[in-house]
């Protein structure tokens, strides 16, 4: 099986000639991605699903130490090779403290560079052999500490539970050296087919990486996989932990082989004897899930029984109307309206304005799960249709405010309107260079690990995806439309890297910019 190495340099030269230069797959690997900086190659990272990390050191917006922290903490099985211009003793030793496993000063021959991914592959392989080896006799174990935490840790999951029990259990993890205090608690069910030694070697990853978490996360079987318990101070840190930890478990490379993975994250609690709650929505969320038989790789959240419903945004084509309002908030209703109906002739607007009323109207319940012809009662429709004047706009912005309740009551998270505000914000904001996850995700106020996942489900692409196919899809119109050179449309849509935008638009479209503006233009 070949390697997979992610490149990260903010200089273009040097990405080209180590992806032009170096045989990747007749060596055994594949160069799946590269990025000129930190914060755009963290998310591409984790979708790529990279084994090596190799990265340059000083670059703008996030350099290459501030990268392998959050490399480490948050996908801990990626090694990491830095490639520096620096001989500086510093950074080496704050590399090794990052886990970093080669040091290459520039420039690197083809010889260096083999040999130094030859030994990451070898203590990838290794620790893969030893997780695997390490689960077997964690699950073979009869008796020891190991045995007996795992089983009072599942004893928490249970249905039913004693208050006096737990707390007599608590004291028994103190003494087998787990301290199970926190303010607040998380469990995550994590379900998967894997049987013998393919179940061993999942459970043993997910343990591998709990082990990282440093006394915030502790895992133990489940009779279909695995559950994980997360602690944290606050309800905001427990999330976070959560969320990360869910987010690096559904990466994790035995787990990726899986077919119908399900994690199912449960509320927040803030009292240990309310454990058994989280796990009860967690349970939910997941039964909810697996009867609609859409499991793979999936995240979902669970609230509680009546909110532990999930619904996945459709792209369909829609007309300009629904698309101002498929993510409004009902108080947006009437300015939107207001907007769409300035540039009419008054004579015509209200009459026009009916027909798409209407139309949005249907869509938006038929997209929260409904039928239109149970929710908007005959009675609204005919008052919204006859009414004129002032009375007719009033008449058609409630029939627009009840189809927008029925989606609120329907769809879980669907009320605050997290995702639509952030489709909105990137819609607007997709040229900006410097756009990152973690600015959609500070405006919709949504913690980095929340947003990530949550955007990921609704919309079924990553933001990452999510933003390149944006910003390709803008430049093919470009390209079609207008005469500008390829670096202008580049800079257009939000790449500063005139290289780096038609590496990327030939990876998505399968032509060069310039092959594709002729093919279209000869269309």
């Amino acid at each position: 099986m070949k390697m997979k190495v992610f490149l990260v340099d903010d200089e273009i030269a040097i990405r080209e000639n180590l992806r032009n230069s170096f045989p990747w797959e007749e060596k055994g690997y594949q160069l799946v991605g590269e990025a000129p900086d930190g914060e755009m190659a963290l998310p591409m990272l984790r979708d790529l699903n990279a084994d090596i990390l190799l990265t340059d050191i000083r670059m703008p917006f996030m350099d290459g130490m501030r990268l392998c922290e959050e490399v480490q903490r948050t996908m801990p099985w990626v090694e990491t090779i830095i490639l520096s211009g620096y001989d500086d003793f510093s950074y080496a030793r704050k590399a090794i403290t990052l886990g970093v496993k080669e040091y290459l000063l520039k420039p690197v021959t083809a010889k260096e560079l083999e040999s130094a991914l030859d030994r990451v592959r070898r203590q990838i392989e290794e620790k893969r052999r030893d997780r695997e080896h390490l689960s077997a006799l964690r699950d073979r174990l009869s008796s020891g500490n190991q045995f007996l935490r795992d089983k009072l840790l599942a004893s928490l999951f249970t249905d039913e539970g004693d208050p006096e029990d737990d707390d007599a259990l608590l004291s028994q993890m103190r003494t087998l050296g787990v301290n199970l205090t926190a303010a607040c608690y998380t469990v995550i069910d994590i379900s998967f087919d894997a049987e013998g030694e393919k179940r061993l070697s999942c459970r043993g990853a997910l343990s591998g990486l709990a082990d990282m978490s440093g006394g915030g996360v502790y895992v133990c079987n489940a009779p279909k996989g695995a559950r994980a318990l997360v602690l944290g101070d606050n309800p905001e840190d427990t999330e976070e932990r959560a969320y990360s930890f869910a987010s690096s478990a559904a990466h994790l490379p035995e787990l990726l082989r899986e077919k119908n993975l399900l994690i199912a994250i449960g509320e927040t609690v803030s009292d240990f004897h309310e454990i058994r709650r989280s796990m009860a929505s967690a349970r939910h969320a997941r039964h909810l899930q697996t009867r609609k038989q859409e499991n793979t790789g999936r995240i979902i959240i669970g609230a509680n029984e009546e909110t532990g419903r999930q619904m996945k945004l459709t792209e369909a084509e829609l007309s300009p109307l629904y698309e101002r309002l498929q993510y409004a908030a009902r108080e947006d209703v009437e300015s939107i309206l207001t907007e769409y109906t300035q540039s009419m002739d008054p004579a015509l607007a209200l009459g026009y304005l009916r027909v798409a009323a209407l139309l949005a109207a249907r869509r938006i319940i038929q997209d929260a799960g409904g039928d239109p012809r149970s929710e908007l009662s005959d009675a609204m429709v005919g008052k919204a249709l006859a009414a004129e004047g002032d009375a007719g706009f009033e008449r058609l912005a409630e029939l627009l405010e009840e189809a927008i309740d029925f989606r609120n009551r329907n769809v879980s998270g669907y009320g605050d309107s997290a995702i639509s505000q952030a489709r909105a914000y990137l819609s607007q904001n997709y040229a900006n260079p410097n756009l990152m996850l973690q600015d959609v995700a500070g405006q919709v106020h949504l913690s980095q690990s929340h947003f990530s996942t949550v955007f990921a489900q609704e919309t079924g692409l990553t933001f990452t995806q999510y933003l390149t196919a944006l910003r390709i899809g803008k430049a093919r119109e470009l390209l079609e439309a207008t005469e500008m050179r390829s670096s202008q449309i580049a800079e257009e849509v939000g790449y500063n890297d005139s290289h780096y935008f038609s590496y990327l638009f030939k990876k998505n479209t399968g032509m060069t910019p310039s092959e594709y503006r002729r093919q279209n233009r000869e269309g």
